[in-house]
């Protein structure tokens, strides 16, 4: 009975090849997979660097649209606390 026959061959392993050789070849492969990672990256950025984006338009306008500025409290706003100055303390 052949057990080592039965079992599936690994993907870096040969029966004739050293281990010298079989660390070179699974090296080969993740830097094969490494590079088609950042290819794949480059690729995706290419592709979309000519497209808008509309986050950025949205903030862009979100940027130009100037602010109401706040008037000082006078009489006719809101009351104050009691522990808050008159708004016109410095005037006496």
């Amino acid at each position: 009975m052949q057990i080592a026959s039965s079992v599936p061959q690994m993907l870096c392993y040969h029966q004739h090849m050293s281990a010298e050789d079989t660390l070179a070849v699974c090296m080969l492969i993740v830097l094969l997979v490494a590079a088609g990672t950042v290819m794949t990256i480059l690729f995706s950025m290419m592709r979309n660097a000519g497209k808008k984006d509309e986050l950025a338009e949205l903030l862009k306008e979100e940027e130009t649209t100037p602010e109401p500025e706040g008037e000082p409290a006078g009489p006719d706003e809101e009351p104050s606390q009691p522990w808050e100055k008159q708004a016109d303390w410095w005037r006496e």
